[in-house]
């Protein structure tokens, strides 16, 4: 009984559609198990676009083709990938190997699309390299390799998977004549175990060792389109069937895959992880500083501003009150028994005054002011005081602003230097430096409330409060009745603003851009890592097309490319987290915080940098798992 292996009816293909260009018309060929076929003819008489028709990676526009009787136009993509698998093995002009691999990588490949084993795919991928006199380079790069030898490489990734059927496209077409020789050679070992050979050839010398020689010429058969029928039992026996389920991958294997392949490029997996660590860098110290920086703007509250309430009123308010009842220090001393506060002082205005620093010196103006006892503390102030001092105010003592006493001209503390307010003979005992709660004082006289009775008209009067930390709100609802308690309308109360709320703000803000400078270096990174993985794409386009004709499906492309770009980013992830927590400590130290950090972030961190490389691999997935074989690999 005879058998027709591959028969081909009327098969046309038409390139492009404005411009069409017709590569095939009307080609007729049978080829037989067993046999030996060489397609020649001149340049662009259609051998190679016959070729990738008849090894299924290229679509006929019309006619029919079938493999074994089974019409192959209505096959979907992941069948023809399956009975690619399953029936071809291919050889090209340009051997398309993994380069920055080892030989064995590249021999066993079309096994790893066959979901065997990689022990058995090691043990054929060495049987095969055998076979071609390679044996003692398995373990060498591929690029290391010369072209004979890159040849007969891919002589045995083609033997390793067994296929029936083994075609090969100019095969010798970038070799001298002994190597050339050497893979002629193999090629008649191969058809001489079994496997049924097409080859395109321009050389004759090559042709003479087929069978039967094929002429093709403006895309028609011009001679040999018929064969004999031979037997295909001893072929059968002689290659057996190939091992494994066509256009299938475990993912280990797929791992495994990825991972040599971005560790055989070292370079660009380093900056594309580098991309990656930036973001994720940035997103850790981000959490890290927030957080510290949430604790430290609660303790800046808390010691300062949280703190602060301050009262004002007019002496002109006073009239229901008693003169005891009016009198600065009990009045002090009556705010400082709530509950809550820890120091109070009180300043009261009594408008301008002059004040000369000897009896002969001219006259200043400037402004009078009394002040009790606890308003250096309540206000913050800073007074450097005569050496020896107990820094309280005599009745005649004064305390003068930084900036008056420089218009003074007074001489050292030490001296007890004197001048004359309103006449008065008073004794200057301090000097103000620093009035943070009324920096008008800095150019004023300050005294002790005594002095009232020799001062002109009072003006207004303001309370300071020191409070304990929490307690400004509530202290601040009591002092208008603590003061005035027939007239607390009269006494205008300045409280802080909730800490809790603008701590909350402040919080925000810092937060808000620390997040956007997060999200824009997430986005530079996915976008610079999908523009990367594109143009890696489009260097492994021959790699990928391989792979392809070799029984990957578009999902087995698609799934290598974004496990690649997920390991880049969890690299990334990696060193992110590591990067965003040295940032973190060097801000908190320099800043003198107390640093702050989740450890939650920490996976949060490696997820983050494998969904940023999933997400920049995904444009160059769905690009890669679109390559046409035939396009791929034409030289």
């Amino acid at each position: 009984m005879t058998s027709r292996m591959l028969e081909l009816r009327g098969i046309t293909r038409v390139f492009g559609t404005s411009t069409a260009t017709q590569a095939l018309r009307g080609v007729d060929l049978d080829v037989d198990d067993g046999e030996f076929v060489a397609l020649t003819g001149p340049s662009g008489g259609g051998k190679s676009t016959t070729l990738n028709i008849i090894g299924l990676l290229d679509t006929a526009s019309g006619g029919e083709y079938r493999v074994r009787g089974r019409d192959v136009s209505t096959l979907t993509g992941a069948e023809r990938a399956r009975m690619r698998s399953d029936w071809f093995g291919f050889i090209f002009q340009g051997f398309h190997l993994l380069d920055r691999r080892p030989v064995l990588d590249s021999v066993e490949l079309g096994l790893v699309y066959r979901g065997v084993g990689r022990s058995e795919r090691r043990r054929r991928a060495g049987v095969a390299l055998e076979r071609v006199g390679l044996g003692n380079r398995a373990h060498s790069l591929a690029g290391s390799l010369s072209g004979g030898e890159r040849q007969r490489v891919a002589i045995a990734r083609a033997l390793t998977t067994g296929a029936p059927v083994l075609i090969a496209d100019e095969p010798t077409g970038n070799l001298d004549s002994a190597n050339a020789r050497q893979v002629v050679d193999a090629l008649t070992e191969v058809h001489s175990a079994g496997t049924t050979v097409i080859l395109v050839t321009h050389d004759a010398d090559v042709a003479a060792v087929a069978d039967r020689r094929v002429h093709l010429r403006d895309g028609r058969v011009e001679d040999g389109a018929d064969g004999t029928p031979t037997s295909s039992a001893s072929a059968t026996a002689a290659i057996g069937c190939p091992p494994g389920r066509p256009s299938k991958v475990k993912l280990r294997d797929l791992l495994r895959d990825a991972g040599a392949s971005i560790s055989s490029r070292v370079g660009r997996t380093s900056g594309l992880a580098a991309a990656v660590a930036v973001a994720v860098a940035l997103a850790v110290a981000t959490g890290g500083i927030s957080l510290s920086a949430r604790a430290q703007v609660a303790d800046t509250f808390d010691a300062h501003t949280s703190r602060d309430v301050t009262a004002t009123w007019s002496a002109d308010d006073e009239s229901a009150l008693t003169a005891q009842q009016r009198n600065p220090t009990a009045i002090a001393t009556k705010l400082g028994e709530m509950n809550g506060v820890e120091a109070v002082g009180i300043v009261g205005s009594y408008g301008q005054a002059t004040i000369s620093p000897s009896p002969v010196a001219p006259d200043f103006n400037t402004n009078a002011y009394t002040m009790t006892e606890g308003a250096q503390v309540a206000g913050r102030q800073r007074i450097t005081w005569m050496p020896r001092h107990d820094h309280t105010l005599a009745d005649h003592d004064a305390v003068i602003g930084r900036g008056l006493a420089a218009q003074l001209e007074l001489g050292p503390l030490a001296g007890g230097p004197q001048v004359r307010v309103d006449g008065t003979q008073v004794r200057v005992v301090g000097i103000l430096e620093e009035s943070p709660r009324m920096p008008e004082l800095l150019s004023a006289v300050l005294l002790a409330p005594a002095a009232s009775r020799w001062l002109g008209y009072r003006g207004m009067d303001t309370a300071w409060l020191l409070t304990h930390v929490g307690a400004a709100q509530v202290v601040s609802h009591q002092v208008a009745k603590s003061i005035n308690p027939y007239q607390p309308e009269t006494v205008a109360v300045q409280a802080p603003v909730d800490p809790s709320t603008v701590r909350a703000e402040v919080e925000g803000e810092v937060q808000a851009t620390l997040l956007i400078l997060t999200a824009v270096a997430l986005l530079a990174a996915i976008v610079g890592l999908a523009n990367a993985m594109l143009l890696s794409v489009m260097e492994r386009r021959y790699e990928f097309g391989l792979r392809s004709a070799l029984g990957a499906r578009p999902a087995h492309i698609a799934g290598l490319v974004l496990v690649e770009s997920g390991a880049v980013g969890f690299l990334g992830g990696l060193a992110g987290l590591a990067l965003g927590l040295a940032a973190t400590l060097a801000v908190t130290i320099a800043r003198h915080w107390s640093p702050v950090f989740d450890l939650r972030l920490a996976p949060l961190a490696v997820v983050g940098g494998i969904m940023v490389g999933a997400l920049g691999g995904l444009i160059a997935a769905f690009r890669a798992a679109r390559i046409e074989p035939s396009d791929a690999l034409r030289q």
